[in-house]
């Protein structure tokens, strides 16, 4: 599964929150204009980086979602105030047809 994750300075929040990831799950960072090398960071990390130039959640949403290639993706916050750990919760249910949308 993928998750997109749009980033603007978060070299900090990145390390951490990449490191807890759980197998199975691709991050997909994007960065939004970042000048912290929150890109490098990430992809020292194994992340896929994508370079989105146009500013805005949105904007990196959807450059996120355009990379993605599995079946399912995901959207979370590079902050460090959602633990991907828990990423399976919310996935599983999805992927075993349970529901369309979480």
């Amino acid at each position: 599964m993928d998750v997109v994750l749009p980033v603007l300075n978060e070299a900090g929040a990145l390390p951490v929150l990449l490191a807890s990831f759980p197998d199975g799950f691709r991050a997909i960072v994007v960065d939004n204009g970042s000048t912290d090398g929150s890109d490098r960071i990430a992809a020292e990390r194994g992340a896929t980086v994508v370079a989105e130039p146009v500013r805005g959640f949105g904007a990196a949403c959807y450059a996120g979602l355009l990379a993605a290639t599995a079946a399912v993706v995901c959207f979370m916050d590079a902050d460090g105030s959602l633990d991907p750990r828990h990423l399976p919760l919310v996935c599983d249910p999805v992927v075993d047809n349970r529901c369309d949308l979480m």
